[in-house]
């Protein structure tokens, strides 16, 4: 059977208008409630990623001022440790009086010590083979220029001795004497004339002894220890035998 609509029509198109707009309307609705949920969301997301921003900007103020602390810390060590090499440097680790009774024990017979003068003089060392190497960064220049500063100056004990002897034989044991000393780096005669005291001839001479930059007579000792420590042993074989 065949149903028969007996509404007008424009009843029909105007309740089909209304649906169609009430259906928009909520879509409408959905949509806006969509997207005032991804506003929040985005806002929210935005708050967070401020407070996390806001959060490494402290981490990194915090950061900068240790840093700032640590290299502060390394100049007053750097400082501290320059202060300390150069008093450890500026040490007397060979005493006057040892420097005296070895020029007495290396005197021979028929010489005399007539003036002793000690004075210090610095070490300057050229490295040749980085003069050489043109090719080098500045940085490395820098960071060698800072190392040389670290580092302390190299003193030497700078001995003149002035004597008198009967001949040039005696001199020339008093040389050999000291060179054989384990503290001496170079013994040099400055000059041998011939002075009459008296009216007796005997030979005037100055001699300059350089010390070892590192001398020190705690090594001196322990080296001669080692080599009476032989001789001891032997003696006391003997007296045993």
């Amino acid at each position: 059977m065949s149903t028969i609509n007996l509404l007008p029509k424009n009843y029909l198109h105007k309740r089909n208008q209304n649906r169609a707009n009430r259906l928009c309307f909520i879509l409408f609705i959905i949509v806006m409630l969509g997207i005032g949920a991804a506003a929040m969301v985005s806002r929210r997301s935005w708050q967070n990623t401020m407070q996390i921003r806001d959060r490494v900007n402290v981490a990194y103020s915090d950061a900068a001022k240790l840093i700032n602390q640590m290299h502060q810390l390394e100049a007053k060590k750097r400082k501290m440790l320059e202060k300390a090499n150069l008093t450890v440097s500026l040490l007397e680790r060979v005493p006057r009086s040892y420097l005296l009774g070895a020029l007495t024990n290396a005197l021979p017979k028929g010489a005399s010590l007539e003036k002793f003068d000690l004075d210090t003089e610095k070490v300057i060392t050229q490295d040749t083979q980085r003069g050489k190497n043109s090719s080098k960064s500045k940085k490395f220049s820098k960071a060698q220029s800072k190392r040389q500063k670290a580092q302390p100056p190299k003193l030497v004990l700078v001995m003149e001795v002035t004597g008198r002897a009967g001949t040039d034989v005696e001199v020339a044991k008093l040389i050999t004497n000291l060179a054989h000393n384990p503290l001496t780096d170079s013994v040099d005669l400055v000059y041998s004339k011939e002075k009459l005291i008296n009216k007796v001839a005997v030979r005037e001479f100055q001699v300059e002894i350089k010390l070892k930059h590192d001398a020190d007579v705690i090594d001196a000792l322990r080296e001669a220890n080692v080599k009476t420590k032989p001789l001891g042993m032997e003696i006391a074989k003997f007296t045993k035998d």
